[in-house]
């Protein structure tokens, strides 16, 4: 879920959302789960300018609104490229990769604010045929692809472990991988050898039951970009969207019950947000559908009981009533997740030691 997009040097804060917006975007919603472990936001490294300075007052203006919204934690997603899903080679790209010093800044950034970093690598397939993606790779020698892979992850373990990051995603969607189990144990194995904090995997929304490495991982991690409705949009019809993936998730979880994190979930303030979620390209705007979609989220995990955290994507952005994209900058639906995050911190758990050992 990650396009470059142009970002200005200044971030003026978008016009407020007025009280009666906010009051409308939370009525009737039940009071969440208390302890709710992980309470983050993605966060895009893909300011535009080369401006040392700019750049980072472009990051600690994000990182403080994201505080400010409820958030004890930051999702940073980095990515490296390769040429299409037939290749071995995976490298980075400086178009698309973000440099490590600007990681380690905005890591340091993020740990001033006293929000905790979980830093999720991704493979970025530069040329796409229809129906294309991450999850459809098939390199001409799958060694040599294990290989590069390995290097690429490695190389982001160990920048966690000198960073004190305190979540690591070993992968993220790979659905053509995912059979090769011996060969994720392997990998996951080097990475406990460089970096010693809590591990998850990324799985699909519609693809966590068959990955057989949930064990050698410390919590699950799943997306939550089903759609929720192609046609009628009212309340009721995005909760039932919702229900047939939560029963879903709540069979397999029954069977062998554990933790669970959402790893990315969110809807853009557009026309296709319901039918679409994972669709990043804008449309319509359509500010009152984002905010239905979140409603409908929040009714049906705000009270899960095995879920341990989700960060929902993404906080880069200009935000405000024109902006039909992801971020929840200056729009009524963030209203609801203040909620969330308010109310589920309101507890007697010790949320700020969840997740990490460092």
């Amino acid at each position: 879920m990650l396009t470059l997009i142009q970002c200005q040097p200044s971030v003026p804060a978008p016009p407020p959302v007025s009280a009666a917006d906010e009051a409308a975007a939370i009525a009737g919603l039940p009071e969440p789960k208390a302890n709710l472990a992980r309470r983050g936001f993605a966060l895009g490294l893909f300011a535009s300018t080369v401006d040392p300075k700019e750049r980072r007052a472009i990051y600690r203006t994000f990182l403080a609104e994201l505080k400010a919204a409820g958030a004890t934690d930051v999702e940073l997603v980095v990515r490296w490229s390769q040429p299409d899903i037939n290749a071995e080679v995976i490298g980075p790209d400086p178009t698309i990769a973000t440099p490590d010093p600007v990681l380690r800044e905005v890591i340091g950034f993020a740990k001033a604010e006293g929000l905790r970093v979980f830093l999720m690598p991704i493979v970025h397939v530069e040329a796409r045929s229809s129906g294309e993606w991450r999850g459809t790779l098939a390199p001409r020698s799958w060694d040599r692809w294990w290989e590069s892979y390995s290097q690429f992850i490695l190389h982001y373990a160990a920048l966690a472990e000198s960073e004190g990051v305190a979540l690591f995603a070993v992968g993220s969607e790979l659905i053509s991988t995912e059979s090769q189990a011996g060969r994720w144990r392997q990998l996951i194995a080097l990475v406990r050898g460089v970096y010693r904090g809590q591990l998850t995997y990324s799985a699909n929304w519609d693809h966590f039951e068959p990955v057989r490495i949930w064990d050698a991982v410390d919590v699950v991690g799943v997306t939550a970009y089903q759609p929720l409705s192609s046609g009628a949009t009212d309340e009721a019809s995005l909760d039932r969207g919702l229900s047939r993936f939560l029963l879903r998730l709540r069979m397999w979880l029954s069977e062998s019950p554990r933790p669970f994190l959402i790893t990315e979930v969110g809807y853009p303030s557009s026309a296709h947000a319901a039918a679409r979620p994972w669709d990043q390209r804008e449309g319509p705007v359509d500010l009152a559908l984002q905010t239905r979609c979140y409603r409908a989220l929040y009714r049906a995990l705000a009270q899960e009981p095995h879920l341990e955290g989700l960060y929902f994507w993404n906080w880069f952005g200009h935000g405000g009533a024109d902006d039909g994209g992801y971020t929840l900058r200056g729009k009524p639906a963030l209203a609801v997740v203040k909620l969330w995050f308010r109310g589920a911190g309101t507890g007697t758990g010790a949320a700020g030691d969840m997740g990490s050992k460092k």
